[in-house]
């Protein structure tokens, strides 16, 4: 299955608005200062734990699962885009299209839908690694 990426600047501008809003969330609700190293990436699972605790209470909204998403998802993009290379666009794979990221190696990757599986399935599905499997090269999505 071929998978197809078009460079899209409106993407990469709203994704850095919701990295902005993740950065002053984890301020605001947690304590924690996202400063946009590769690290920060590790600070992400406590509030995804706390996230946790909260769907264990009362089963978010899809629509609030999907705003979480594009939020921490955005962050992530963003902090690889910055420190590693990687331009933001439209990802067409399986006949759907959406939102993600070409990194300078030419892995195509899209950390919206990760951040969707990590808040839907929990820490089994922890972004660190994943993120530094993205920095290895070793991640296709």
């Amino acid at each position: 299955m071929t998978i197809s990426f078009q460079v899209d600047d409106a993407i990469r501008k709203v994704a850095q608005g919701y990295a902005n809003d993740t950065v002053r969330f984890a301020v605001q609700h947690h304590h924690v200062d996202l400063d946009g190293t590769d690290s920060s990436i590790q600070l992400l699972e406590p509030m995804f734990a706390h996230l946790d605790e909260d769907r264990a209470r009362a089963a978010p909204s899809i629509e609030r699962v999907g705003e979480f998403s594009k939020m921490f998802g955005s962050y992530v993009g963003e902090v690889f885009r910055i420190n590693h290379g990687a331009q933001w666009g439209l990802v067409t794979w399986r006949g759907e299209t959406f939102p993600g990221l070409k990194a300078s190696s030419g892995k195509i990757f899209w950390p919206w839908g990760r951040v969707q599986l990590r808040l839907t399935s929990g820490p089994s599905e922890n972004l660190w690694p994943y993120y530094q499997g993205l920095i290895q090269g070793d991640v296709a999505q």
